[in-house]
């Protein structure tokens, strides 16, 4: 039976109005799915690098790049209860993987001596500035590969405690 509001045959206004009340989040949260998203699958690195990761507060090998694009390593005389040594990492932007290589192994990369690569993308690290409300959630481990607005998370320490991730120095792109 139709109301004086309604004439007969026409939908009562609440039902356009939940519909638009439930269509905004939904557009909301489909765009920022896209946002979010869309950057990620667009990214394509194609350059590798060598970084250096120490697993302690301080380690007893360092490395850092010559003038020629080669490793060199020094060492530090530091005592301590369990000195530790350096590692050397060869990130490949193809696997989505780092492994772990050795002094002679890295010899045989010559390294492009740019925060940025050729084609494009810095390594950088995530920051976190809080949590949420008032508290924090103590610091991102997380590091990205960017270029713009194309963003890909890389995980450059696997199966190790991550606590001394600060430790961690990007040493070159290696050249193709």
């Amino acid at each position: 039976m139709p109301t004086k509001n309604t004439p007969s045959g026409a939908r009562p206004t609440y039902i356009k109005d939940l519909v638009l009340l439930f269509s905004i989040p939904l557009a909301i949260a489909f765009l920022a799915g896209i946002a979010v998203y869309v950057p990620r699958l667009s990214a394509k690195p194609s350059y590798d690098f060598i970084y250096t990761y120490c697993p302690d507060y301080s380690c007893t090998t360092s490395y850092s790049m010559t003038g020629d694009g080669h490793v060199q390593q020094s060492k530090a005389d530091i005592s301590g209860f369990k000195p530790q040594h350096a590692q050397l990492r060869y990130f490949d932007t193809s696997a989505n993987a780092s492994r772990v290589i050795s002094y002679d192994d890295a010899q045989h990369y010559t390294l492009i001596n740019s925060s940025k690569s050729p084609d494009g993308y810095r390594l950088t690290r995530g920051t976190s500035d809080g949590g949420f409300l008032f508290w924090s959630d103590g610091g991102s481990t997380s590091w990205y590969l960017e270029n713009g607005w194309k963003k890909r998370t890389v995980q450059l320490v696997t199966g190790q405690n991550s606590y001394y991730s600060n430790d961690t120095t990007f040493l070159g792109w290696v050249q193709k």
